[in-house]
């Protein structure tokens, strides 16, 4: 087989690791002789052989889960077609079975039945709030409480190949955002392709599940992935009624006194009234309260019988009657299935409510959306308008647009400055030219300010011009001693002739300028 050379290759490349350390003991020792082990126990597990299914044998012991007629007939008919098709090589999706029901009914006692009934190890893989999927596969060494994965375990611990794995609540794994880890693992476990070749992290090496029998339980197959559920055979165990409850705490009675042979089981008896009012107490369709209530009894009859022993006297005979039961049980137990009911209607009222409260979120996010649209264009448009207002009123209403709560209180203001922009364009021609009058001086006003700075600037730039010439002056004077000083007089006076001139320029320009300022003032 290929997953044993893998197995023993594996084997191998830890002993060389374990040869390789010093002989002291260490954390490193320990972790590599656990490993070690484990791939010893799997190698045992896949050189063991399985028994064949005996199908009428099979029949009889699954005729030992009280009730459910259809639902084994069914179960032990979808059995016999993969054994027959594993028989004649027939290619068909192995058998996993989904038990569907409320608490207490029987479904881990229904899988352990079918695993005797299949000649197979049971081993079980509590699912109910796991929600990281190392417990599934194991984990990396680096990884703070490293260990083999359950699926591992599940082989290792039975010494077995192909036992039956129970898969238990897988409606109750943790998840986050509406998804699961597990379901994501377990949907390679389950398939027939994938599960050839599932790797351990710890152990670090792939194994075969494909001949493992899976068994599912859940109380509600609507919170399994569609993925998932699509690989099962969903078998409904809907409850039990009266008569077979009665035969069940029959059977658990039975089963109490087989477990502690040193009572005298003839000292006990309870009426099949006692048995009623005992099962109405519980209000379940499974009975698992049922057997907390007896154990309740039991716990009285164990008591009286210590008394009795303490003081010398033999153990009496009791008897359970309604009345009894009454004074044992004082009270009614909750209604598991109520609340489980109750907790459904609970979660999808919350679900709702936060559906509402994120269509009332989206719905503001629209409103500001659009009040933000709003405030966009009139701002636009007060952009577009603002050299006929004042510089105050234009930034008033800017505030205003900006601080506005609402498109209506926008629209008003809006209204207000085009209506004052349309008082102003009405105003009297007269008015108007005057108006026009003032801003003609105005800008020549500006424009003579202007200039004068213009002036100024160039006249900076004339005294720069001035100092760089001078020394440039004095670096041809250092440069050309050679040359004629005359030559170089009467260059030097040229330049300041024209300097000066300049000068005398500007400063005409400076003086008609102002003449003309005082002429419009």
């Amino acid at each position: 087989m290929e997953i044993i050379d893998r197995l023993n290759a594996k084997k191998d490349e830890l002993e060389a690791r374990l040869g390789n350390l010093y002989q002291c003991g260490s954390n490193r020792r320990e972790t590599l002789e656990y490993k070690l082990k484990k791939i010893e126990e799997l190698i045992i597990a896949y050189q063991s052989t399985s028994a064949p299914v005996n199908f009428p044998e099979a029949e009889k012991i699954l005729d030992q889960q009280m009730g459910f007629e259809e639902q084994k007939e069914r179960v032990l008919n979808s059995l016999k077609i993969a054994g027959y098709c594993q028989q004649n090589n027939v290619q068909r999706d192995p058998l996993i079975l989904c038990l569907v029901g409320p608490p207490g009914v029987g479904k881990t006692t229904f899988a352990q039945i079918l695993a005797r009934a299949l000649k197979k190890e049971f081993f079980l893989v509590a699912l109910g709030g796991m929600s990281d999927n190392s417990l599934l596969v194991g984990a990396n060494e680096s990884s703070g409480g490293a260990e083999a994965g359950q699926l591992t375990k599940s082989l290792a611990e039975t010494k077995s190949y192909d036992p039956l794995i129970l898969l238990d609540e897988i409606d109750k794994v943790g998840t986050y955002g509406g998804n699961s880890v597990i379901h994501g693992c377990l949907n390679s476990v389950l398939d027939p392709v994938q599960n050839r070749e599932i790797l351990d992290y710890y152990l670090d090496i792939k194994l075969d599940f494909s001949q493992a029998t899976f068994v599912v339980t859940a109380n509600e197959p609507k919170k399994i992935p569609n993925y998932l559920l699509s690989r099962m055979l969903v078998v409904e165990l809907p409850g039990y009624n009266l008569e077979q409850k009665k035969e069940i705490a029959n059977q658990f009675i039975q089963r109490w006194f087989d477990q502690n042979s040193s009572l005298n089981q003839n000292n006990f008896k309870i009426t099949s009234e006692a048995l009623e009012v005992l099962i109405n107490k519980t209000k379940e369709k499974g009975v698992r309260q049922l057997k907390s209530v007896l154990d309740n009894i039991f716990d009285y009859c164990l008591l009286q019988w210590a008394e009795e022993t303490s003081q010398g006297k033999s153990e009496s005979k009791i008897k359970i009657d309604s009345e009894l039961v009454h004074k044992i049980i004082t009270h009614d137990f909750p209604n598991i299935d109520l609340q489980n009911d109750t907790e459904d209607k609970n979660d999808k009222k919350q679900l709702e409510i936060l559906r509402q409260e994120l269509e009332r979120i989206k719905g503001e996010k629209n409103d500001q959306v659009q009040l933000k649209a709003v405030k966009f264009n009139t701002l636009l448009v007060l952009r577009q308008l603002r050299g006929q207002l004042e510089e105050k009123e234009y930034q008033d209403y800017e505030g205003k647009i900006n601080t506005a709560d609402s498109r209506e209180e926008i629209e008003v203001i809006a209204k207000e400055f085009l209506l004052k922009i349309k008082q102003k364009n009405s105003f009297p021609k007269t008015v108007r030219g005057k108006k026009n009058k003032d801003k003609k001086i105005k800008d020549e006003l500006t424009e003579i300010e202007q200039k004068n700075k213009d002036l100024e600037e160039r006249i900076k730039l004339s005294n720069a011009e001035i100092e760089k010439l001078k020394r440039e002056i004095e670096n041809l004077q250092k440069q050309e001693k050679t040359r004629n000083i005359k030559d170089n007089i009467l260059l030097i006076i040229v330049i300041a002739i024209l300097i000066i001139w300049g000068i005398y320029g500007i400063l005409k320009l400076l003086i008609l300028l102002k003449e003309q300022k005082k002429r419009i003032t």
